[in-house]
C-alpha cells in the first residue's frame, strides 16, 4: 500500500502582511503545526474527490499545461469537474493579468472556469488602485521592472505607475528574468534592455544603496523554478539574492502567502458558496500550492508529475505514480522543513 501522509488539522492561516517582509524559511512555517496520519492514497485520479469538495482551486502551469500544449486527460478533467457543477478558480503566480490566462485556456480547448485568479493581476490592481494595505502600502509611483520582455511596458503604464531608472525608482517590481525595464540608454527610444546576471547584480547593488534596507522588491511571481523542474532565472530566485545581499524589505504577492487565497475566496462567495463550502487547492508545488492551501485552512491535492516529477522519479504530466519510497521521502522532507505540513491528497496527475 502506497503510503500517503493527510493533514487531519488545518494549519492555522499565515498572518496578514507576514508575506510583505522577508524569504527566509521561517516565514514559511505555519503558526500551527498539523497531525498527521497515515491514510490510503488517491492517486486513481480525480474520481475520488468528486463527491468530497464543492470547489477547487486550480494551479495551471505544470497541473492541467505546459503552457503551450494541455497535459494528456486534463481537457477531461476539468470537463468532468464542470459538468458535475463544480465552482472551479485557477489560481497561479503567473506575473502577467488574468486574462492571459482565460485566452490561454481558451486557445487549448479548456472550458472556461469561474475565474482566473493571477499573482501578476492582483499586483497590477493594487498599483492602479493606490492600495495602501500590505504589501504594497508605500511604493511610489516609480518602478524599475524587471520584467517579462513582452508586455511589461504596457503592464506598468496602464496600472498608473512609470518606468524609471533605479537611482530614480521609488521601488523595484520583480515579474520575470528575460529584459530590464528601466535600465536602457532611452527610455523612451529603447525601453528595456536584455536581462544578464552582470546587469541584475549591479541594479540590485544600485537599490540597496539607495536606502537603509534597499528599496522595496514588490515580486509579482515567488516562484524559484519552471514546472518541469529545471532550474531557471524566476522572480522567486531573485528576491532571494537580493535578501542575502542585505535587501530587507521584499514583499510577495501569490502562492504560499494570503493575499491571492483571499481573492479566490472572495470570487467563490461571490458565486453563491457559503463560508463552510468545502475547498480544495489542486497544485503540484508543495513549498506553493500544498503550503498555501495549508495556510488558508483549506485542503490540497499534490499532483506528482510537476515540479517535483525528477525528485519522484517519474515523467513529468504522464500521470504516473511514483514508488512508496520516493513519495514518502519527499513529503517527509517537506513535513520537517515546514513544521508538520502534507497534503490532503496525492494524484498521479490531472486526470479524471
Amino acid at each position: 500500500m502506497l503510503a500517503l501522509w493527510a493533514v487531519a488539522a488545518a494549519a492555522a492561516a499565515h498572518p496578514r502582511g507576514a508575506n510583505a517582509r522577508g524569504l527566509s524559511r521561517a516565514l514559511l512555517r505555519p503558526r500551527a503545526v498539523s497531525t498527521l496520519r497515515a491514510g490510503p492514497p488517491s492517486l486513481r485520479g480525480l474520481a475520488p474527490l468528486l463527491d468530497q469538495y464543492d470547489a477547487f482551486l486550480l494551479d495551471q502551469f505544470g497541473v492541467i499545461h505546459d503552457g503551450k500544449q494541455p497535459y494528456p486527460g486534463a481537457v477531461h478533467a476539468l470537463e468532468r469537474l464542470h459538468q458535475a457543477g463544480k465552482k472551479v478558480v485557477i489560481i497561479s503566480n503567473s506575473s502577467r493579468r488574468r486574462q492571459d490566462t482565460l485566452s490561454r485556456l481558451e486557445a487549448m480547448g479548456f472550458c472556461a472556469p469561474l475565474a482566473a485568479v493571477t499573482s501578476g493581476d492582483l499586483v497590477w490592481q493594487a498599483l492602479r488602485s493606490d492600495e495602501t494595505r500590505p504589501p504594497f502600502d508605500g511604493l511610489g509611483m516609480r518602478c524599475f521592472v524587471f520584467g517579462n520582455g513582452e508586455d511589461d511596458e504596457e503592464y506598468v503604464r496602464s496600472s498608473g505607475k512609470v518606468a524609471a531608472p533605479v537611482a530614480q525608482a521609488d521601488f523595484v517590481l520583480a515579474r520575470g528574468l528575460f529584459s530590464l525595464l528601466g535600465a536602457g540608454p532611452d527610455l523612451l527610444t529603447k525601453p528595456a534592455l536584455p536581462y544578464t546576471a552582470e546587469r541584475e547584480e549591479q541594479l540590485l547593488k544600485a537599490a540597496l544603496a539607495k536606502r537603509p534596507g534597499g528599496l522595496p522588491l514588490l515580486v509579482a511571481n515567488p516562484d524559484e523554478v519552471r514546472p518541469d523542474g529545471k532550474d531557471s532565472p524566476m522572480p522567486g530566485q531573485l528576491a532571494r539574492r537580493y535578501q542575502a545581499m542585505g535587501g530587507r524589505d521584499i514583499r510577495f504577492v501569490g502562492k504560499p502567502y494570503p493575499l491571492i487565497y483571499e481573492a479566490c475566496k472572495a470570487i467563490l462567495a461571490d458565486a453563491g458558496l457559503p463560508a463552510d463550502a468545502r475547498v480544495a487547492a489542486v497544485g503540484d508545488s508543495l513549498h506553493h500550492d500544498v503550503l498555501g492551501a495549508s495556510r488558508a485552512g483549506i485542503d490540497s491535492v499534490f499532483v506528482c508529475g510537476g515540479v517535483h516529477h525528477q525528485a519522484l522519479g517519474v515523467p513529468q504530466a504522464q500521470a504516473v505514480a511514483p514508488t512508496p519510497k520516493r513519495l514518502t521521502d519527499l513529503l517527509d522532507s517537506f513535513a520537517e522543513e515546514t513544521g508538520g505540513v502534507a497534503p490532503t491528497h496525492v494524484v498521479a496527475g490531472f486526470t479524471f
